[in-house]
Formats: C-alpha cells, sequence, structure tokens
C-alpha cells in the first residue's frame, strides 16, 4: 500500500474543515439516512416470526333469520311434543293439554349479527424468503458505507483544493511583499542618486509603475481569497472571516510510485450491490418452496354466534405455490439481469480506474521534477538579478533592466510555488484513485 504522510496530504487545520464539511453535507446525511432506514427493513424482516394478533369487531344485517325448512321444523316440534308427553306421562297418541305450549324453534342465525374476534397467525417457516432478504439488505448497508467513502473523497479533495489555493495567494503575497521591500530600496537609492544628478525622475516613475503592480496584485489575490472563503463557507458552514485568518502553506507531497492500487469505494459498492443482488434473486425464486405458518382465532362475543359458528379455532398453514404465471421466475430473471449490468459496470470501471492510477502517478512525477526546475529558476533569477542590480549600482545597466530582473524572480518563485501547487494535486488524485486518500483520517 502507498504510504502518504499525514504531514504531507493534509494538516490538523484541513483535517478539522474535513471534518465540518462532512458533518455539513447533504450526500452525506442522505447516505446515512438510507441506513437508518435499511436497519428498519432488517429489523421488520427479523419480526416475520413474530406473531402477529389482532382484535376485530364487525356488525352484520341480513335480510331475515336464517331458519330451519318448515317440514324439519315440523319434525323438530312434533319431537319435542313426544318428549313433553313422556315426562308428563301420558301417551304419545294423545293430545297435549292447552295450558302446556311447546317452545319454538330458534333460528340458524339472527339477521342481526354483530361479532368481536383476536385472530393470530405465526410465520413458522419462509421458503428461506426472510433470510436471503435480510442478506440482501445488509449488503446493501455496506454499499452504502463504500458510497459514504466515496462522498467523503471526494469532499476531502474540494476541501484540499480550496485550502491549497488558498495557500498559492498566500505564498504569491510574501512574494510580493519580498518585492515591495526591493523596490523600496530601489526607491531610496534613485532618491539619492537624483540629487546627485546621477538618474534621473523618470527612473522613480518606473519603480512607482512597478509598485503599483504590485498592489494590482495584492487586490486580486485578496479578491481570490474572499471566494475561496465564499467557497470553503458552502462547504464547512464556517464564517468566511475566520477562514480568512488562516495562513495555509503549501507542503511538497510525497508517495510511493511503486504499489499496486487498492480496491476503491465505487468498486467496493458494485460488489455489495451485486452481492445484494443475488441474494434478491434467491428471495424471488423462494416464492416457488413451501411456507409454513400457524393461525388461530377465538371469538369473545358468543351471544351472535350461529349453530355453526366454533368459539375457536386453531390450525397449520402450508402454502405452495406450485404455479404463479412465472411471475416470481421473470422477476428473478429480471433480477439477474441488474446484477450481471453491475457487473460489467464493474469491469469497465475497473479498467478506467487503473488507467486513471497509472496517468495520476505520470503527473506526479512530471509535477516532482517541474518543481526541481522551477527551484532552479527561481535560483537563476534571484542570482541573476543580484547581478543586474549590481550592476545598476555601479551605472552600468538601467532602471528597466533591473526591473524586469525583479520581475523575472517574482514569476520564477511564483511559478515554484505554482508546481508544488500542481504536484500536491496530482499526489492528491493519485491517492483518490488509488483508494486510499482517507486511510489516515480514520
Amino acid at each position: 500500500m502507498p504510504f502518504f504522510s499525514k504531514g504531507q496530504l493534509f494538516n490538523q487545520e484541513t483535517k478539522e474543515l474535513f471534518l465540518k464539511a462532512a458533518e455539513k453535507n447533504d450526500t452525506l446525511q442522505i447516505y446515512e439516512i438510507r441506513k437508518q432506514q435499511s436497519n428498519i427493513e432488517i429489523t421488520n424482516a427479523k419480526y416475520s416470526f413474530l406473531p402477529r394478533v389482532s382484535f376485530n369487531a364487525t356488525y352484520t344485517r341480513l335480510n331475515d333469520d336464517i331458519v330451519f325448512p318448515a317440514n324439519l321444523q315440523q319434525l323438530l316440534l312434533g319431537s319435542q311434543a313426544l318428549l313433553v308427553k313422556e315426562k308428563i306421562g301420558i301417551p304419545f297418541n294423545t293430545a297435549l293439554p292447552s295450558t302446556v305450549s311447546l317452545q319454538p324453534v330458534s333460528p340458524i342465525q339472527q339477521k342481526d349479527i354483530i361479532k368481536t374476534t383476536v385472530n393470530g397467525q405465526m410465520l413458522l417457516f419462509s421458503g428461506f424468503k426472510v433470510s436471503n432478504g435480510i442478506k440482501a439488505l445488509k449488503h446493501q448497508q455496506k454499499s452504502l458505507d463504500y458510497l459514504t467513502d466515496k462522498q467523503n473523497t471526494k469532499l476531502f479533495l474540494e476541501i484540499s483544493d480550496v485550502y491549497d489555493k488558498t495557500a498559492l495567494l498566500h505564498a504569491s503575497d510574501v512574494i510580493i511583499s519580498s518585492s515591495e521591500k526591493i523596490l523600496d530600496e530601489q526607491t531610496r537609492f534613485v532618491e539619492g542618486a537624483i540629487k546627485n544628478g546621477l538618474a534621473t525622475p523618470l527612473e522613480r516613475k518606473r519603480i512607482e509603475l512597478a509598485k503599483q503592480k504590485l498592489i494590482l496584485k495584492e487586490v486580486e489575490n485578496e479578491s481570490a481569497k474572499r471566494l475561496l472563503s465564499y467557497k470553503m463557507n458552502q462547504l464547512t458552514g464556517i464564517p468566511s472571516e475566520d477562514f480568512m485568518q488562516l495562513e495555509p502553506q503549501l507542503v511538497q507531497a510525497l508517495i510511493d510510485t511503486a504499489v499496486r492500487m487498492e480496491v476503491r469505494p465505487e468498486i467496493k459498492a458494485l460488489n455489495e450491490g451485486i452481492s445484494a443482488l443475488r441474494y434478491k434473486e434467491k428471495a424471488e425464486l423462494t416464492d416457488y418452496i413451501p411456507k409454513v405458518a400457524l393461525f388461530g382465532q377465538y371469538e369473545t362475543r358468543k351471544k351472535d354466534l350461529s349453530l355453526f359458528d366454533p368459539k375457536w379455532y386453531a390450525g397449520v398453514r402450508l402454502q405452495w405455490n406450485v404455479f404463479d404465471g412465472l411471475t416470481a421466475k421473470n422477476n428473478a430473471k429480471k433480477i439477474a439481469l441488474e446484477r450481471k449490468s453491475l457487473e460489467v459496470q464493474k469491469k469497465s470501471a475497473a479498467e478506467l480506474f487503473e488507467l486513471g492510477y497509472k496517468k495520476a502517478l505520470e503527473d506526479y512525477r512530471v509535477a516532482s521534477q517541474k518543481i526541481i526546475l522551477k527551484k532552479t529558476e527561481a535560483d537563476l533569477a534571484r542570482s541573476t538579478y543580484e547581478f543586474v542590480s549590481k550592476q545598476y549600482l555601479n551605472g552600468l545597466t538601467t532602471i528597466t533592466e533591473l526591473l524586469n530582473a525583479l520581475t523575472d524572480v517574482e514569476k520564477a518563485r511564483f511559478e515554484m510555488q505554482q508546481s508544488i501547487y500542481e504536484q500536491r494535486k496530482a499526489a492528491l488524485q493519485a491517492a483518490e484513485i488509488n483508494g486510499t486518500l482517507l486511510k489516515d483520517l480514520k
């Protein structure tokens, strides 16, 4: 694995800025909400095996009472009469006394029906649908974790870019301040030379013009820093004024280029997505496996029960979906195609990341070499300026040549700082593609 020193890729300030940005970022908040939703779905799936109990109350009115047919009612009344005669001790062929009345035959079901019941059911075996569904949800959760890593990486690159651009502007301010001091010294020299008749006011005006150019650069830098502070405020929520108080510095980044690329969060997320779809496919096909459940019902109000209604019942239900019009099979095929699509995306992404990593490493090597070149140019420009300055003091060259030499110094020093910025950007890009950018932050 490549080694990225904490002092090289980020410092405590950038770490704190990143943490604030992570708290504020909308995408990360959405991922967190989705993970919480996934946790609830997993819990619900596990609760599938818990008993379900419900209370029901109904009122029904029939058009009329449900009664026995007339001939059956006559038979029942006749049987009742025989029992009465036997009880009071009169012959069965003797008519009942007028003082004895028979009970009317009760209806099978009265037309007004009020029922209150307690129902219960409990899943015993889901045909592995629940277990496969839970596994799919867990892989979805891991996929969200890797997408979170991807977003964190993207966020850190934004923070780092704003921070390094601000550092580049601060470096430019230092260069401008150094040039202003040199021009102040040259101004004092020219003023003395003018008094002694060794220089003209035109030379002083040229120095003043050079100072005005530096002032303009300072104003431009200040404006650019304010814009960057607004961007940092949008990313992290910290006040722009607080960020303007920081004085970031550019530090050359060092990485080990002789390493293999680590698996990126995007590839890991795709792997988890593929696994999740594989379990979803299995869950669809479990529709053809028998399911077993307990069920039961208890009548809490018995007054309106018919002669055929039980007070309670319980049983075991076996549900075996033998043929569903091939719905489950087609759904499984659809999921399988979606999984194959992710596998193609994974293969393509891996190839692109491999190529991108190689390019980033080459950019890093070129940028590192460029720093050496720009440092040499800066040293040469400085030596040239010192030589021209001595010549000017001895009257061997013009103020124009001196100012041009000073401008070359400014340009070379700034280009050296610019090359460090570019080298850091290439190093961060290599670390991002390599999947190790946030390794030291965790």
